[in-house]
């Protein structure tokens, strides 16, 4: 089936309010992001990438764990992961960095030769994200030392092989439906024999796919086999099948985040700020990067101790976010109220405003300043 460029066009500003769309026909329908690229020797040509930054990136001074897609010359689907990420971010998971690589050629590029089993190519993909790709964007972008590479379909096999002969490349692989028909044999004697073995911590991988995938669910068992009896004793394997949902599940990405982050958003009440910095605290450590608790928990937490009158509290909780979140109009509509409730009026007066300057169109900024004037 064609789907033209108007049929993307309009799917997507559906679904992505931040895609921008193009008069000139000679442009891409849509774009999401900054478009550019890199010069590789490893490669020989010049490699399309797409980037998409987390919102309030440019405000902010903190760093980001970057999550590294195949294939985002599909422009529908990299406006998919895009949109999730920002969806998710900060309230079931961190906010990332989502670099796309382009791949104009087709993702059977990333496969070796059925014939003569050459790997060549793939090979050369993995020495150009280690030697070229990771270090550009660590020296381009404010980034933390956990990164996951994701692919479907060929790129999914990719993703395998990647994390089977480069295993402390990435922190985490994402493989949706990977074409694991191609040399199976050889993916069996890597993981038996090859470098996989020699992973370090906080490593994972992840396959999902669907059950009505012709071979692939026998594919994924037989895979699944090899693994479980000679992973190392600390890496992460986790597989889901799902039903009828076709090849690559739309549903993937969304599944491969909350694994990756289960307990981001925890199930036990964290309800004083020492409970929440010491969560957080946790994360960094068994992820190996800062995790700043979201503003969101923080400004609840903070309400929470308003409501109770327990001006203390929230003073404590508040002052914590204007640390992290200096630029978090949230930070200063928080402490505002607090000042208020202590009768400091013109402070209070000052807070809100500061959070207006952040954002002029913030509502409830807007209606404590006016009540404050009543």
């Amino acid at each position: 089936m064609v789907i033209s460029y108007k049929t993307i066009l309009i799917f997507l500003l559906g679904c992505f309010g931040c895609f921008k769309a193009f008069a000139d026909k000679e442009n891409p329908a849509v774009s999401l992001g900054q478009i550019s690229s890199l010069s590789s020797k490893v490669l020989n040509k010049t490699v399309p990438l797409s980037i998409h930054l987390p919102e309030n990136y440019d405000s902010s001074n903190k760093t980001y764990p970057v999550l590294y897609m195949l294939g985002s010359h599909y422009r529908a689907r990299f406006g998919m992961l895009a949109s999730t990420l920002d969806y998710m971010g900060e309230g079931q998971i961190p906010q990332m960095i989502l670099i796309g690589i382009d791949l104009p050629e087709g993702n059977r590029i990333l496969l070796p030769t059925r014939e003569e089993l050459d790997t060549t190519i793939p090979d050369n993909y993995i020495k150009f994200f280690e030697t070229e790709l990771m270090p550009h964007v660590d020296a381009k972008y404010r980034t933390a030392s956990f990164s996951a590479l994701y692919g479907a379909s060929n790129s999914g096999f990719f993703t395998v092989y990647t994390m089977l002969n480069a295993p402390n490349l990435f922190n985490s692989y994402f493989a949706s439906s990977p074409s694991l028909s191609v040399i199976p044999e050889v993916i069996q004697k890597k993981i038996k024999l090859g470098p996989f073995k020699t992973h370090g911590e906080n490593r994972s991988l992840h396959i999902i796919y669907s059950d009505d995938e012709g071979r692939l669910p026998e594919l994924v068992s037989e895979f699944s086999s090899v693994v479980e009896e000679h992973k190392p004793k600390n890496f992460i394997y986790k597989v889901d099948e799902l039903v009828n949902q076709g090849h690559v599940p739309a549903i993937d990405f969304t599944k491969f985040l909350l694994a990756l982050y289960p307990d981001f958003n925890p199930i036990e009440n964290l309800d004083t700020l020492d409970k929440v910095t010491g969560h957080f605290d946790s994360l960094s450590k068994r992820y190996g990067h800062k995790i700043l608790p979201p503003i969101s928990t923080i400004f609840s937490l903070g309400a929470d101790a308003i409501r109770a009158k327990d001006l203390v509290a929230a003073e404590k909780i508040f002052e914590y976010s204007l640390q992290v979140y200096p630029d978090g109009k949230q930070s200063y509509v928080g402490m505002g109220v607090v000042r208020r409730d202590q009768k400091q009026l013109e402070p209070a007066r000052a807070l809100f405003k500061k959070a207006l300057v952040i954002d002029p169109d913030y509502s409830l900024a807007t209606r404590l300043l006016q009540r404050l004037d009543e």
